[in-house]
């Protein structure tokens, strides 16, 4: 069957060829206009209602097109590409229609605006708002460093997860420091993340702000309270002695250092069998074993340049160790 239009090539859509199909009417609607709206302060970009903080001007215009252009057919595969004459401010854009691998363009001319309005982010992180206070306390002075780079790393993959968080201010507070957020859902996310990796306590305290879309809007104070231990410390309850090795989600891997066992301990444990800290991580003192006699290793402080002696444990022991000190009694570690 011939195309009803030409009638010289095949038909093969609605009675035509493919080039009377596409030559036949235009097949898109352009936008009317484009209102191109950036934030002035972070270059983040309005489209419709919602906004954009990490694309770029090009993927920006190019989503203003995508969304407010129509396709008549949809059986047709289209393309675009645009030029800007901001002295005249308008958009040429190119619309590239493919059909049966015959092409057609289209092009139109359309009023293109630049605005400039602040996103509601910084409109928010200008006017001192914030939703939730993390506050830090009781931890190792000498740990404070590492202790913000872990939070502030959760708080960046945070930030990629809810373009709305932003951390608007941290202040030192007695023996801690406390930082601002803007948005308490992200918060629980991140005092849960530092409760997984340090075995802290999370308390909970809740304030009423205000109203918020007519809704009671509550800030949250949350306090973490870091345990007295941490990897590498010593720890004692009655006659057992163990080494942290690491504390994850609750969880407190331990090494007897009587035995040499490895096992697990939670937090509840810790509190409710009265665990203390007697020897911290970096108090190891090295030493040389002079000799042994069935249960007691005599042994030369490297430090005091004394003779001490140990319990033999249940590992085997080199001639250089080191031991630990709770008061007199001294342990041999590995």
């Amino acid at each position: 069957m011939k195309c009803i239009i030409c009638n010289k090539r095949e038909a093969k859509i609605d009675g035509m060829c493919e080039v009377c199909f596409l030559e036949r009417k235009n097949y898109i609607l352009p936008p009317k206009k484009i209102e191109f709206i950036s934030c002035q302060n972070c270059g983040s970009i309005k489209i419709k209602n919602s906004w954009y903080n990490k694309i770029s001007f090009d993927d920006g215009v190019r989503k203003y097109i995508e969304n407010d252009t129509k396709i008549i057919d949809d059986r047709t595969n289209v393309d675009f590409e645009y030029e800007i004459n901001e002295n005249k401010e308008l958009i040429k854009i190119i619309y590239k229609l493919s059909f049966l691998g015959y092409v057609k363009n289209e092009e139109y001319e359309i009023p293109f605006l630049k605005k400039f309005q602040m996103c509601p982010k910084c409109s928010r992180q200008s006017g001192d708002y914030f939703e939730s206070i993390i506050q830090v306390r009781s931890y190792k002075m000498e740990d404070e460093k590492n202790i913000k780079n872990f939070i502030y790393k959760v708080i960046e993959k945070e930030m990629s997860r809810n373009p709305d968080l932003f951390v608007l201010k941290e202040e030192k507070n007695g023996d801690g420091f406390d930082i601002y957020l803007s948005s308490n859902s992200s918060s629980k996310i991140i005092v849960k993340k530092i409760s997984e990796e340090y075995g802290a306590s999370i308390k909970e305290s809740p304030q009423l702000a205000g109203v918020k879309n007519g809704k009671k809007f509550y800030r949250v104070t949350y306090s973490v309270r870091f345990p007295e231990y941490s990897e590498g410390d010593y720890i004692k309850s009655g006659e057992n002695r163990y080494k942290i090795l690491a504390i994850r989600k609750g969880q407190i891997k331990v090494e007897n250092i009587l035995t040499g066992e490895i096992g697990s301990i939670t937090q509840k444990d810790i509190i409710d069998k009265g665990y203390t800290v007697f020897s911290r991580k970096g108090d190891e003192i090295d030493g040389i074993l002079l000799y042994e006699n069935n249960d007691e290793l005599v042994i030369l402080d490297l430090i005091s340049y004394k003779t001490l002696t140990a319990k033999k444990p249940g590992f085997k022991v080199e001639k250089e160790l080191k031991i630990v000190k709770d008061g007199e009694n001294v342990f041999v570690i590995r």
